[in-house]
């Protein structure tokens, strides 16, 4: 569900996308105009019957009642079939400014990326993105160990170029290239994408993908750097002799440790790596940055503090 509080007259607004449900890792985006925008979970995408799951929904509050009310929704073209392989679009959108436009990207576990306008973010049919990158992983169709899960960052360097950067689990796509790459991918990494117009329509195009990281996770950009990690969870969620089954007796045993890189923003090179330094893994955490710190918490309950020594 969505909530709204209004702190001028203590009015209390709902909505929720009757189906799949709302689970991006930093929550919602907003853009400039108050509109609420996140990825909905497995579930019917039939708008007739009001029916919003497997898409991306916009709520805003009516300014006159104080109502949360659906003003805006995206449902991919195959959005029957995603709900049918358990491939959610619960990731976190990122807003930016683009030459005047206000654009928005979102993903989901399918293993793609979408680029949208908040003026219309499914254009007329509520069904057609600005663009649609191709498949960047996921190539068997994993609903548990591949594909991107939480949400997406955004920069914009000296130039005034736009950069989009996703993380994603699993091995990459084979069919996906970039111009810059930095070896075999088996677990995931992040991918970074430019926002480029071609033939007077905007695009993704790749730039580069980073070392292989176990279960790359939501990266933050600061000062002209990528802070990533891996994981290192075990997340697999089915079994030969066990079908389908999230059991923590298999899956603590088989998780590792997390990983923390830090990666140059424009090149996606390596340059700092908390090697072996962290003992255990985490599960649906996330980084802080602040005043050239670098903050993770991990499984075992320790909140690991990584900085430049004075």
């Amino acid at each position: 569900m969505v909530y709204t509080f209004d702190l001028a007259s203590g009015n209390v607004g709902s909505w929720g996308p009757a189906g799949g449900g709302m689970w991006g890792r930093q929550g919602a985006a907003i853009s400039s105009d108050g509109t609420m925008y996140t990825g909905t979970g497995d579930g019917n995408f039939k708008p007739e019957i009001g029916s919003y799951g497997n898409g991306i929904i916009g709520v805003k509050v009516n300014p006159q009642t104080k109502a949360a009310e659906l003003v805006d929704y995206y449902g991919p073209s195959n959005a029957a079939w995603l709900w049918k392989r358990d491939l959610d679009m619960q990731v976190t959108p990122a807003i930016f400014n683009y030459k005047g436009r206000e654009l928005m990207v979102d993903a989901g576990k399918e293993c793609r990326v979408y680029l949208l306008d908040t003026a219309a973010i499914g254009g007329d049919d509520h069904r057609t993105p600005l663009y649609r990158t191709p498949l960047i992983c996921n190539e068997d169709v994993n609903f548990a160990s591949a594909g991107i899960w939480g949400s997406l960052a955004t920069w914009q360097d000296s130039t005034g170029a736009r950069w989009v950067l996703t993380p994603f689990w699993g091995p990459q796509h084979s069919a996906f290239k970039a111009p810059v790459e930095y070896g075999e991918v088996q677990h995931g990494a992040i991918v970074a994408f430019k926002v480029e117009e071609k033939s007077g329509k905007l695009q993704l195009v790749p730039a580069w993908i980073s070392r292989d990281m176990n279960r790359a996770e939501p990266p933050v950009v600061a000062n002209g750097v990528v802070f990533a990690y891996g994981n290192g969870e075990d997340t697999e969620q089915a079994y030969p002799d066990v079908g389908l089954a999230d059991t923590s007796d298999r899956r603590i045993p088989g998780s590792t440790h997390a990983t923390l890189y830090a990666l140059d923003a424009e090149s996606g090179k390596e340059l700092w790596s908390s090697g072996n330094q962290i003992a255990s893994w985490n599960h649906w955490s996330g980084i802080s940055v602040a005043n050239g710190r670098v903050y993770i918490g991990t499984f075992d309950g320790i909140l690991y503090c990584f900085g430049i020594q004075k």
